[in-house]
């Protein structure tokens, strides 16, 4: 667990940034995750996929590990703007490095709080899942350095929360992970 900071004004912004292999649930959960602050917290939300940041802001990067890093690097300056300005930040990207999320988590907390979620879902799940087929194309070598199969994935040590989305409820672990902003008075409770 992080070292709890000072409790911020409510109205601060704040950046959830949600991690883990693809097919683990970060957009499903992300999207969710603005329905309800929008709806029930009445605060607009940017939210940055990695599937559209990767098309719209980084369409010329490959999948090399610095270009992977400069994508991050990418969504964490966009991300702690958003949050420089008051806003709520939503990033789900699949951010394999550590060293990249801690850049990340470095430019936003200059702004506001930063929230890592591990997106935890085990590797198998994420795999029977493959709606888009990668999984099954990594492991025939047509796509190479695919995190989880032929690159690593360096699971968060210090994420704020962690939810496995193959468990449970979206919805539940949604409001588990709004429980932290609202904790620490930055996010107001649903009335």
């Amino acid at each position: 667990m992080a070292t709890k900071a000072p409790t911020l004004p409510t109205g601060t912004g704040f950046t959830l940034f949600l991690t883990g292999l693809s097919g683990a649930g970060k957009s499903t959960i992300a999207s969710e995750l603005v329905r309800q602050i929008e709806e029930l917290h009445k605060r607009p939300v940017t939210l940055l996929d990695g599937d559209i940041v990767r098309e719209m802001l980084s369409s010329g990067l490959t999948f090399s590990k610095n270009d992977r890093e400069l994508n991050i690097r990418r969504i964490g300056y966009v991300a702690a703007e958003v949050t420089r300005h008051g806003g709520i930040c939503v990033c789900a990207a699949i951010a394999p490095y550590r060293s990249s999320r801690a850049e990340a988590r470095e430019r936003i907390s200059a702004y506001g709080r930063f929230y890592e979620v591990f997106v935890s879902t085990p590797l198998a799940v994420c795999e029977q899942r493959d709606t888009k087929g990668l999984y099954a194309r990594a492991r025939r070598g047509e796509i190479k350095s695919f995190t989880g199969v032929d690159d690593p994935f360096e699971a968060p040590q210090a994420a704020e929360i962690s939810v496995d989305a193959s468990r449970g409820n979206v919805g539940d672990e949604v409001k588990r992970i709004l429980a932290l902003p609202i904790k620490d008075g930055i996010l107001k409770k649903a009335a």
